[in-house]
């Protein structure tokens, strides 16, 4: 992670410029103006002894150097650091950090180019991290600083946040995974530099670890593909693109890399055109600094005479992810075109009363065809 300024979900599936989320920015806008203004300036670097930034990596132990263990999705690692001056960074990115405020620093996995270093100009797509494995150490006096009105900044925060205390050492586990897309000679490895967009060269540190994009014994099984469905055309390319987001899946969810949502079969079967399938999985689609966070959990898929209801948690807020949810009837599905391979896409047809909100305004559009994919298993 190594956010850039947000860009809110400002259209619909259609193209068409929203009032709503115009008036959304101007708030963004004026919160963040007011957060800097209250913002006491930053205090005069200290000229007492010299911080000096130190990180040692560690097996899931917390004990065992990682040296030349080969490493695979699933492992832990643990990374502690020391030296870190907690008062610095208090330039950079104005959300989710007002200015004045201590950034922080952040600690990651990842492939990392050899042209890396924030400080040194390098663009974010020369570090590819993924999620799970990208830590936020930070004073819990500075966390404290940060706002939770009307965009929840300190919740952005806090789903990676490791202290980073006042001696200036920090503890993260960092959670293994492959990146999507790796940059031309990249390297694996550990890295730490300043967080929302601040630039500390000193801070900036490397140590390269073993890694094999391989399965190994922490690996979780690759989930069965039994419901795929993109939401909507311009669904993943408004997320990703648009607002700079991320559309993740997880616990029995995956998203391919053309957007497609996938859910694992748990029960169910279809008889004559009837029945009801309840499948598992977590998606959650999110723009950049997790402004908005909108999950789709567990759904279910209601049959009958071959047309069906599709229902999901989501999210009870525009902003919450899987923090609270509730089940809201989705889509109506015709099944009497498609096949029991999937070969055959379902029409799907969005419902009104989608919630929340921004989720309603990404189905005002189009909906996606749904494969089911239920023979096989």
């Amino acid at each position: 992670m190594d956010p850039s300024g947000p860009r809110l979900w400002a259209v619909n599936t259609t193209g068409v410029r929203l009032p709503y989320m115009r008036r959304l920015l101007g708030v963004l806008v004026a919160t963040v103006a007011a957060a800097g203004a209250l913002a006491p300036a930053a205090a005069p670097t200290a000229v007492a002894a010299p911080w000096r930034p130190a990180i040692n990596v560690y097996l899931a132990d917390g004990v065992t150097p990682a040296g030349a263990t080969t490493l695979h999705p699933g492992d832990t690692l643990v990374v502690k650091g020391s030296g870190f001056d907690p008062a610095a960074n208090t330039s950079g990115f104005p959300v989710p950090v007002p200015p004045g405020v201590p950034h922080g620093v952040f600690i990651a996995f990842g492939a990392f180019a050899p042209h890396w270093r924030p400080s040194a100009g390098a663009p974010e797509s020369s570090r590819a991290t993924a999620r799970s494995g990208v830590q936020w150490a930070m004073a819990r006096t500075a966390l404290d600083r940060v706002p939770t009105a009307p965009f929840d900044f300190r919740r952005t925060i806090y789903q990676q946040w490791v202290p980073l205390h006042p001696n200036g050492t920090f503890t993260a586990k960092l959670k293994l995974s492959t990146p999507k897309t790796i940059p031309a000679g990249a390297r694996w490895g550990v890295y730490t530099y300043g967080a929302a967009g601040a630039d500390n060269a000193s801070q900036e540190l490397a140590v390269g670890v073993h890694y094999s994009t391989a399965p190994g014994p922490n690996t979780p099984k690759p989930p069965a593909h039994n419901l795929l469905w993109a939401y909507s055309p311009s669904f993943y390319r408004t997320v990703s693109g648009t607002t700079q987001g991320s559309v993740t899946g997880s616990k029995g969810a995956e998203v391919d890399k053309a957007g497609r949502m996938s859910f694992e079969l748990v029960d169910g079967a279809l008889v004559g055109g009837n029945g009801t399938l309840r499948f598992r999985g977590t998606v959650v689609a999110s723009t950049r600094f997790h402004l908005y966070e909108v999950a789709l959990v567990d759904p279910i898929l209601v049959v009958r005479g071959g047309q069906g209801v599709l229902s999901m948690a989501t999210s009870t807020t525009n902003m919450n992810g899987t923090d609270a949810t509730r089940r809201v009837d989705i889509a109506d599905v015709d099944l009497r075109g498609a096949t029991p391979d999937g070969k055959t896409g379902a029409a799907v047809t969005f419902r009104p009363g989608i919630s929340p909100q921004v989720l309603a305004l990404l189905s005002t559009g189009p909906a996606s065809p749904l494969d089911l994919r239920l023979t096989g298993r």
